[in-house]
Formats: structure tokens, C-alpha cells, sequence
């Protein structure tokens, strides 16, 4: 109840119009054009949950809202309720046909897995990357503080995206480059992402399906950010080859996941995005040792894992060097 409450004032920019103000309720019925009734009820709501502060009859964004939900701000989160709500809400309301057919709900069977699905609709394309760039947001100013990329010279970031890791890599890096590899209609919104950073001499795109597609070359660093838990183990193994096999001798390769514990169910946050993947993919959460065994697999090694959220999440990245003289990441045409 909380969420969609939220949610729903974040789709009337209740809290944006209302920015930098205190407002009563005659003057949010007027902003929103809605009746008096449903203006009261919708405030005192939002500030029994303490999302709005109010005083003698006149409310104001609280300090969170201020700095997570109001458009515009660096740190904006907005957009990732809407993709949960837009997407993902639908999905679990739909769990049980998931558990029963062990297939995602939000693929459609006649077009193809859910991304191929989701392309069909520029509007849902949209709303997944801006949601994606939103949560990546956060965590980027955390993982450029934690990762040293100043020996290194050009990132492949595969699947990137809205490009939020690329640019935060960037900024962070006066001498890095990034190649954000993605699907030409994601690049879209890549591309107004990177101008907004005021990137273009630095951070770069390259339209492909990585699946299929021959991957640009030249990079020493490869980044996946929470694209190998929408895929099977075998599909996994696959990317991992493919990325060993542009890589050099001693190249980077960083994963961004949320981690499944080695000995156990958890951490929780992990274990429930498993079930997300459930209804929205074929993939799920895996264990530190098991992208661990993939990459020894592919060729890697010199393992360093790097927790980023609390021990209830399982948010970290797994960092691995490619070895040299691996029969199995000859640097051969990746197709």
C-alpha cells in the first residue's frame, strides 16, 4: 500500500510541483485537478509515512523526498518506482503462473525472451533504462570509490545501458574511456544521458546485440552491471568466454550483481531478486563461487570481491584478471 501510494504521487509530480514550498490542501487540488477529498486523503498519507512534513494545515516535502524524489535532483530515484510499478508490480501479481511454468511472465512466447518483448514498446523501454540509470546512480558513487581504474584505459561496458557506470567511471578517471555496447534503440537514451554529463569526447557507443554481434575490441576492462542474473548458467558461461576472448593478457573484468551467499538462502535482498527474475527473466541470483568457477572456466583469475551494501543485500562486484595463455580465451571472432 505504501509503495503504490508513493508511487502514484511520484507519477502526479506531486512532490516536484510542490518543490522548495509549503502548499495546503486547496492549493495541491488545484496543482493535481483533483477534488478536495483525494487531496487530504493523498497528504496526510504521504506525511503519515514521512514523506511530507506538515504544519498548522500546510505540508512540505520532507528531507528524503527532497533529495530522492523530487525530478531534477542528482540523486532522483523516481523513475525506479515507476519501473517496479510499471513492470515489475504486474509481475508478481502474476508469481504463481511463473512458479508453475518456470517462465517469465513479462516475455511474450510469440516475440521472444522479455527484452526482445519489451523492445516492441519504445514507452517500456524507456521507463526500464531510466529506472535502471536511477538505481545505478546510487550505486556507481559508491563503486568508482571502491574500484581503481587509473591504470586503465578503455572500459567495454556491456549492455550498459543509460551508460550511469561508464560516466561515473569517467568522472572518476580523467584519462578513462568507455564504449557503453547496447542495442541501437537503448543507445537512444544512452546517448542524451552522456550529453547531459558533458562525456561525448570521453565515454562512446556501440550498437549491437551482444549475442550475436561481433564486440567492439581494443578495451582492457570489460563491465557487466546486473546483466548476467537475467541469463542460464550456460548463456552465462557464453558472455564470459566471449568477454576473455577481447580481453588481454592481465585485462579487468568487473561483474556488478547482487550476490547469493556461498553457504546459504541469503543474503535476503538476493534471494527475493532471484523470484524478480522469475517473472521478468530466465536467469536468477548467483553465488560468489559460482561466477567464480565460470570465470575459471573462461580464463580468469586474481579474484578480489567488494561488498557494497549492507549484509542484508548482497550488492558487491567481483573483480578478475584474465590470465595469460588460456586455451579457452584465444582471442578469436566473438560471435
Amino acid at each position: 500500500m505504501r509503495f503504490r501510494i508513493a508511487a502514484s504521487a511520484v507519477d502526479l509530480r506531486l512532490f516536484t510541483l510542490i518543490d522548495r514550498r509549503t502548499v495546503t490542501v486547496e492549493d495541491v487540488r488545484s496543482l493535481l485537478k483533483i477534488e478536495e477529498r483525494p487531496a487530504r486523503v493523498l497528504l496526510n498519507a504521504l506525511a503519515a509515512m514521512g514523506l511530507l512534513e506538515v504544519r498548522r494545515g500546510r505540508y512540505r516535502n520532507a528531507r528524503v523526498t527532497r533529495e530522492y524524489l523530487v525530478e531534477g535532483r542528482p540523486r532522483f530515484y523516481g523513475d525506479m518506482l515507476r519501473m517496479l510499478d510499471r513492470r515489475v508490480w504486474d509481475g508478481y501479481r502474476r508469481l504463481e503462473w511463473s512458479l508453475r511454468n518456470n517462465r517469465p511472465v513479462a516475455a511474450d512466447p510469440a516475440i521472444g525472451d522479455t527484452f526482445q518483448t519489451m523492445a516492441r514498446d519504445p514507452a517500456a523501454v524507456r521507463t526500464f533504462i531510466l529506472g535502471m540509470h536511477s538505481v545505478g546512480a546510487e550505486i556507481a558513487r559508491t563503486l568508482v570509490e571502491r574500484v581503481d581504474l587509473s591504470r586503465q584505459r578503455h572500459v567495454l561496458d556491456v549492455g550498459g545501458g543509460s551508460g550511469v557506470y561508464s560516466i561515473a567511471f569517467a568522472r572518476k578517471n580523467p584519462r578513462l574511456r568507455a564504449t557503453v555496447f547496447d542495442l541501437p534503440h537503448v543507445l537512444e537514451i544512452t546517448r542524451e544521458k552522456i550529453s547531459e554529463a558533458k562525456l561525448g569526447g570521453r565515454v562512446g557507443t556501440a550498437a549491437g546485440d551482444f549475442f550475436r554481434d561481433l564486440w567492439p575490441t581494443g578495451a582492457d576492462t570489460v563491465f557487466f552491471s546486473y546483466i548476467l542474473h537475467d541469463w542460464s548458467p550456460e548463456t552465462c558461461r557464453d558472455l564470459l568466454r566471449k568477454a576473455a576472448r577481447i580481453l588481454p593478457p592481465g585485462g579487468l573484468l568487473i561483474l556488478r550483481e547482487l550476490f547469493r551467499d556461498d553457504d546459504g538462502p541469503g543474503p535476503l535482498q538476493a534471494a527475493i531478486g532471484s523470484v524478480t527474475m522469475l517473472v521478468e527473466t530466465e536467469g536468477e541470483n548467483y553465488s560468489w563461487s559460482t561466477y567464480e568457477s565460470w570465470l575459471r572456466e573462461a580464463g580468469f583469475g586474481r579474484f578480489r570481491r567488494i561488498r557494497l551494501g549492507s549484509s542484508r543485500s548482497g550488492s558487491g562486484a567481483l573483480l578478475a584478471r584474465r590470465l595469460p595463455d588460456s586455451p579457452r580465451s584465444r582471442r578469436t571472432p566473438t560471435r
